[in-house]
């Protein structure tokens, strides 16, 4: 009966042990960020858990607090996280500080998008982050705003134009010298074929990896409740405000310089909600 009893003890200690997180993790889903103007509840989703492992750790260790909001631009979104903004200067331009190291890209489009109360990774242009990595600490709320259908079919042409040219950039190495013979012969008919026929290859290409389209639901969803939709699969959304969007709005309308640094400093404590 002891043997029994023992194997059920340790049978029932091992369960509740695996369904323990991980070392080293923090079992927690929310976070609250407070500023002068209130607070702001929000929502990590498990779905990218690098990303929201990091920025529990990052508010559990306190390593937020203090930091400014540095970046705000109303109708658009408002920016944080940056380590050199506790003790910056006024009218110092911030935004290239970030703590540790960069995270790996978690993008989960489209379920996981740029609407208004998006939580998102700041990172740096894809000219020298290709990998689309995200910055360790810097971090966006969406404000966002309402689009039109023109709007939206606008942002797919130009993400589209975007990645054909790419494209077209990355082949055309391959026929630079043919280019330049016809170029230098005056033979602009063939050099106006041969460009066409990259671009066509290249167009090719585009479609093959896939051009970008915003599904009818988040179309429907950008012409009413609004967000920034020319930010969506080039970012890691990873959580959402679940209660502060008006302590969101008020931030954004705040009056900032040319860099759109707010000219009053707008402070953040971050804690973890267990």
């Amino acid at each position: 009966m002891k043997t029994i009893l023992t194997i059920f003890i340790l049978t029932t200690a091992f369960m509740a042990c695996s369904a323990c997180a991980n070392p080293g993790e923090i079992d927690a889903d929310h976070v609250v960020i407070s500023t002068p103007y209130g607070d702001i509840k929000i929502l990590l989703y498990d779905d990218t858990p690098v990303h929201k492992q990091n920025f529990l750790k990052l508010a559990d260790s306190g390593q937020l607090d203090s930091l400014l909001f540095h970046r705000v631009i109303e109708g658009f979104m408002i920016q944080g996280g940056d380590p050199n903004s506790r003790d910056a200067d006024k009218g110092v331009q911030l935004g290239e500080g970030e703590i540790g190291e960069a995270l790996d890209a978690e993008i989960v489009y489209p379920k996981h998008h740029h609407k208004r109360g998006a939580v998102a990774a700041a990172r740096k242009p894809d000219k020298v982050n290709p990998e689309k990595k995200s910055s360790g600490s810097q971090f966006y709320i969406v404000q966002g705003e309402a689009f039109s259908s023109e709007d939206l079919d606008m942002i797919e042409a130009k993400r589209n134009t975007r990645l054909k040219n790419d494209y077209f950039y990355k082949i055309q190495p391959h026929y630079q010298d043919s280019l330049l013979y016809y170029q230098q012969n005056g033979m602009s008919a063939e050099l106006m074929d041969l460009q066409l026929r990259i671009l066509a290859k290249a167009t090719e290409m585009a479609e093959d990896h896939g051009l970008f389209v915003i599904p009818e639901e988040l179309r429907n969803e950008y012409m009413t409740t609004g967000g920034t939709p020319h930010l969506d699969g080039d970012y890691t959304v990873f959580g959402e405000v679940e209660e502060g969007m008006d302590v969101v709005d008020k931030i954004a309308s705040v009056q900032t310089d040319l860099k759109s640094r707010p000219l009053d400093d707008i402070r953040m404590t971050v804690r973890v909600e267990k």
